[in-house]
C-alpha cells in the first residue's frame, strides 16, 4: 500500500481555517435571519454551514474512513 502524506502545506491549512470561518459565519447568519427570512433560506444557510464544517474536517474524515476501511477489510 502507498504511504500516505502526513504533513500539511500552508495552503491546506489556510483553506481549512477558511472553511471553519465560513462555517461559523453562515451559522451566525442563519441565527440572525431565523425570525425574518423564509425557512428555506435559513435552512440553506445551516446546510451550507454544515458542508463548510465538513470541508474543514476533510482530513479527519479521510483518516476515519481509512481506519474504518482497515477494520472492515480484515
Amino acid at each position: 500500500m502507498k504511504p500516505r502524506k502526513k504533513t500539511r502545506s500552508l495552503g491546506e491549512m489556510i483553506s481549512t481555517f477558511s472553511f471553519f470561518g465560513m462555517s461559523a459565519w453562515l451559522a451566525l447568519e442563519g441565527l440572525a435571519l431565523a425570525q425574518t427570512a423564509p425557512d428555506w433560506q435559513v435552512w440553506g444557510l445551516y446546510g451550507s454551514s454544515l458542508l463548510c464544517l465538513a470541508g474543514g474536517l476533510r482530513f479527519v474524515i479521510v483518516e476515519l474512513a481509512y481506519v474504518i476501511g482497515r477494520l472492515v477489510g480484515k
